[in-house]
C-alpha cells in the first residue's frame, strides 16, 4: 500500500462537496453533489448499495467520474475492505491517506476505524472506476474473533491498515458480486450475502500478527447504545440533530440521552456534534477546499464571527490562520 500526501494542482480549480446523493436517470445512475444553489453530476454508472444484518454494507460499482471534485464526509467506527479493479482511487481517513492504482493489477486495502473519522475522496473527470467496498460494524468482528485472533488485534487499533494481495479466487468473488449488483429475489440476496462473507473471509485470512501497520494507541470502544447514537450522528452531521430528535430516534428521554452520552464520552451531545462539525471544517480549510464563510455555514454557524470564536476555542488558533497558509 502506498501512503502519500495529496497536492493541489495550480491550474485546475477543484470543487468540494460535503453532501452527495444518488438518483436514477433512465438506464444510468448518477451521483450528484449538492451545493447551495445547484446540483452538479459527479459520477455516472451502475452503483451497488446493499445492507444486511445491520452490520454489513456493500457499496461501490462501475462508474465514470464527470468532474474534478472532493467529497468530504464523516465515517463511524467501521472495518472497511476496499477492492479496486479498474481506475485510480485517492481517499483518506483523517490524516491516513491512500492512492490505489489498478494500472498494473487490481489492488485492495483493509482499514479499521475504531472511532469516527473524516473521510475524503477525490473525483477526477474521465477516471473510470470499478471498485467494491465491504464495511463491517465493529460488533461483527468482536462477535466472531477470539482474543488471540489477529483480526481481533487488528480491530483494536484505530486506523490499522494493510495492503491485500488479491488472488484469483478473490478476483472471481469480487467480479461475481459486481455482476450481482442489484439482488432482488430471495435466491439472489442469499447468493450476494454468501459471496460477501466468502470474500471477507479470504481477505481477513491475510491478517496475521505483525503484518499490518497501526497507530500508537490501542482503542477498545464500548459497543453500547451510545455507540449506535454516535454512528447515527456521524451519518447525519449535515442534518438538524436536535436532542429531541435523537432521543425519539433511540426511544429515550432527553435527560437519559444526555446522561448516557456524558458518562461514556465525557461530552454533551451538542458538544460532540459541534466538535465534529468543527473538525470537518478544519480539515477542509487545511486542504484549501473551502472558504471561511463556507466553513462557517456548513458547520452550522450563521455568522462567521461566531464560527471564528468557536474554532479558536476548539483548536487554539483562528480559522484565518489556517486558511491564510493555503
Amino acid at each position: 500500500m502506498v501512503k502519500m500526501t495529496f497536492s493541489r494542482e495550480e491550474n485546475r480549480k477543484i470543487k468540494k462537496t460535503v453532501l452527495t446523493k444518488k438518483i436514477e436517470c433512465h438506464d444510468k445512475q448518477l451521483i450528484l453533489m449538492q451545493e447551495r444553489t445547484q446540483e452538479t453530476p459527479l459520477a455516472e454508472g451502475d452503483f451497488i448499495a446493499y445492507r444486511f444484518h445491520d452490520n454489513i454494507t456493500v457499496h461501490g460499482g462501475t462508474s465514470s467520474e464527470l468532474a474534478d471534485s472532493n467529497m468530504v464526509s464523516a465515517v463511524p467506527p467501521s472495518f472497511i475492505v476496499t477492492v479496486l479493479l479498474q481506475g485510480q482511487l485517492r481517499f483518506s481517513y483523517d490524516d491516513l491517506e491512500f492512492h490505489l492504482d489498478s494500472k498494473t493489477k487490481p489492488c485492495a486495502v483493509v482499514v479499521n476505524l475504531a472511532k469516527p473519522a473524516n473521510f475524503r475522496r477525490e473525483f477526477r473527470a474521465g477516471n473510470q472506476v470499478s471498485k467494491l467496498n465491504l464495511c463491517f460494524h465493529p460488533s461483527w468482528i468482536t462477535q466472531r474473533a477470539g482474543l488471540d485472533c489477529p483480526v481481533q488485534q487488528f480491530s483494536r487499533y484505530h486506523k490499522a491498515h494493510q495492503h491485500i494481495e488479491l488472488d484469483q479466487e478473490m478476483l472471481e468473488l469480487t467480479h461475481a458480486l459486481m455482476a450481482l449488483s442489484h439482488p432482488q429475489t430471495f435466491q439472489e440476496k442469499m447468493r450476494f450475502e454468501i459471496l460477501t462473507h466468502t470474500l471477507a473471509a479470504r481477505v481477513l485470512n491475510q491478517l496475521t500478527q505483525g503484518s499490518f501497520q497501526v497507530e500508537t494507541d490501542i482503542i477498545t470502544p464500548r459497543y453500547s447504545q451510545v455507540t449506535h447514537i454516535v454512528n447515527y450522528i456521524e451519518k447525519n452531521l449535515d442534518q438538524n440533530l436536535s436532542l429531541e430528535h435523537l432521543a425519539a430516534q433511540f426511544s429515550m428521554s432527553v435527560s437519559n440521552l444526555q446522561r448516557r452520552f456524558k458518562q461514556n464520552l465525557n461530552l454533551t451531545v451538542s458538544g460532540y456534534i459541534r466538535l465534529r462539525r468543527l473538525e470537518i471544517a478544519k480539515q477542509q480549510l487545511e486542504r484549501g477546499q473551502i472558504t471561511i464563510t463556507e466553513a462557517a455555514y456548513e458547520a452550522g454557524y450563521q455568522h462567521p464571527s461566531n464560527f471564528t470564536s468557536a474554532f479558536k476555542r476548539a483548536f487554539g488558533v483562528p480559522p484565518q490562520q489556517i486558511y491564510a497558509t493555503k
